[in-house]
């Protein structure tokens, strides 16, 4: 824990000088977008990367806006990452509407509200996206998000998930089981226990 901590404060130490260089132009935002990778992925050159993902990210390019968020979001500078996601976002990217939720979720660079967090899952899963489908159907095994506990509508959610060829979608249903198993030893226990009861007073 207190390596990845120090890691992340490297990272953060490197952003902060890249983010103070100033930009200089390039040819277009998928040149950028192209040479931040190479620079993030390749040869790990945090610095090199992020001048070029910026510069495309700011440019509109959507693929940009969710890798800078992410290298925002890993070195904890939170309210960028939350700006580059709601680019994404709102541009119609479910991926980016997933990512601003969790941000909301965990209050990490927004005020934490759930409800936020539920408009923007729930457009991702308009659009098919099977990690937000999942996401409610958590919620509708645990009443999160102000969505009623259904076991039924989580299981269905889930299998309609593994239908997708969403494997994890596996540990959800396993979830559901384990779930209404304790709910029904809970209530033949308490069911026992009255019944116990009753026969003493008698």
């Amino acid at each position: 824990m207190e390596k990845k901590r120090s890691h992340r404060l490297v990272v953060t130490t490197v952003l902060a000088i890249a983010l103070m260089l100033p930009l200089t132009a390039s040819a277009g935002p998928e040149e950028d977008y192209q040479e931040g990778v190479a620079a993030y992925r390749e040869r790990n050159d945090i610095v090199g990367a992020i001048q070029p993902l910026t510069r495309a990210a700011d440019a509109g390019h959507i693929e940009a806006q969710l890798l800078i968020g992410y290298i925002h979001d890993w070195s904890e500078e939170n309210e960028a990452s939350v700006r580059y996601y709601r680019m994404a976002a709102e541009a119609g990217d479910p991926r980016g509407q997933m990512e601003l939720a969790r941000m909301y979720l965990s209050g990490e660079g927004v005020d934490k509200d759930s409800a936020t967090a539920r408009t923007w899952i729930e457009k991702a899963r308009d659009q098919d996206y099977i990690p937000a489908t999942i996401q409610i159907a958590y919620a509708h095994l645990s009443g999160a998000m102000d969505y009623p506990k259904d076991y039924a509508q989580a299981r269905a959610l889930f299998q309609q998930a593994l239908d997708q060829g969403y494997e994890q979608a596996r540990s959800g249903l396993a979830a559901v089981d384990r779930v209404e198993a304790a709910e029904r030893a809970a209530a033949e226990k308490a069911a026992a226990a009255k019944e116990s009861s009753q026969k003493a007073t008698k």
